[in-house]
C-alpha cells in the first residue's frame, strides 16, 4: 500500500486521483482548495505525481487553479530519498536534485508508451481546436503539419482519417523521406515560403519559430494555425491576426479534451513502474 500525493496540474490529476483510489490506494490531492498543509501532505506520502507538464515558468509546479506553496525550490527542499517523484517534462535541475540526493524520478514523457499515447490525445485536440476555428470542412481540405516527430505523426494520422489531404514539413531530409514513403505530401522547411498559400489548415509541432511574419503574410486569410508545440511555441501570432489569418496557441490539450483517457495513460505507466 502505497500513499500518493497528487499536486496542481489539471483535470487530469482528478481522474487520476479517482483511479488510485478506485485501486485501494491512499491519495491525497492537492488540487483545489485544499484542506490540508503541503508540508504535511509531503511527509505523510511516498509516492509524488506531478503534473504535465511539471512547470511552464520553471519557478512553480504547474497548476491550472493558481494553487500557492507550489514554489519549486521550496517543494525540492521538503523531498526526501523516501519519496518517489513522478511528473511529466521535468525540469532538468530537478532531476539533478534528485539524483543528488538520492530520490527516484520518473519523466512521464519520456516513457514511449506515455509519449505515443500522448500525441494521439494532442492530435485529437488539435484537430477539434481546427475545426471549432475554420469556415471550411476539414475534409478535402489541404493540410500542412510542421514537424516529423510523434505529435506530427499522430495528427497525419488523425486528419488522414478524416479525408484531408496532408503534407509535412521539416528540416530532416529522412524524415520527409519516410512521410513520403507513408503516402504524405512533403515539403522542405527552406521551400515553405512558395507553398504555404496552398493550405487551408497549417499545425505546428516544433518548438522554434517556424512561421514567422515572412510565412504569416503568405497564408490563405481563412487558413486556420494550430501550435500545438512545446513553448515558446513556433508561430508569430501577432504577424497572423495583422493578415487577418485565425490563429491559436494550444498547450496541455489531452488535458482539456480527453482528461480521463490521458490519466488512464499516466495510471497504467505508474503501475508498471511502482
Amino acid at each position: 500500500m502505497h500513499h500518493f500525493l497528487i499536486l496542481g496540474g489539471d483535470p487530469r490529476q482528478l481522474y487520476l486521483s479517482g483511479l488510485l483510489e478506485q485501486a485501494g490506494q491512499e491519495v491525497s490531492l492537492y488540487y483545489e482548495n485544499p484542506s490540508f498543509s503541503l508540508k504535511e501532505a509531503m511527509e505523510a506520502s511516498d509516492i509524488i505525481l506531478c503534473p504535465v507538464p511539471f512547470s511552464k515558468d520553471k519557478q512553480t509546479i504547474h497548476a491550472e487553479n493558481q494553487l500557492k506553496d507550489l514554489d519549486i525550490d521550496l517543494f525540492l527542499s521538503r523531498l526526501t530519498s523516501a519519496h518517489t517523484l513522478f511528473g511529466g517534462s521535468i525540469p532538468l535541475s530537478v532531476k539533478e536534485y534528485c539524483t543528488a540526493h538520492g530520490i527516484p524520478c520518473f519523466d512521464f514523457m519520456e516513457m514511449e508508451e506515455v509519449a505515443c499515447k500522448n500525441a494521439v490525445a494532442t492530435a485529437e485536440g488539435a484537430v477539434a481546436e481546427a475545426i471549432s476555428l475554420s469556415p471550411v470542412n476539414l475534409r478535402k481540405s489541404a493540410c500542412l503539419i510542421a514537424g516529423c516527430g510523434r505529435c506530427a505523426e499522430a495528427l497525419a494520422d488523425t486528419l488522414t482519417g478524416m479525408g484531408a489531404h496532408v503534407t509535412l514539413t521539416g528540416r530532416d531530409a529522412q524524415k520527409l523521406a519516410r512521410a513520403w514513403c507513408h503516402g504524405y505530401g512533403t515539403v522542405p522547411l527552406s521551400q515553405l515560403d512558395s507553398y504555404v498559400h496552398g493550405y487551408s489548415f497549417i499545425f505546428n509541432t516544433i518548438p522554434a519559430m517556424v512561421f514567422d511574419a515572412g510565412l504569416g503574410a503568405r497564408m490563405a486569410r481563412d487558413a486556420v494555425v494550430i501550435d500545438i508545440a512545446s513553448a515558446p511555441g513556433g508561430v508569430d501570432f501577432e504577424a497572423c491576426a495583422l493578415h487577418g489569418v485565425r490563429a491559436r496557441l494550444c498547450p496541455g490539450l489531452p488535458g482539456r479534451y480527453s482528461p480521463l483517457s490521458s490519466a488512464r495513460i499516466l495510471y497504467e505507466a505508474l503501475c508498471s513502474r511502482i
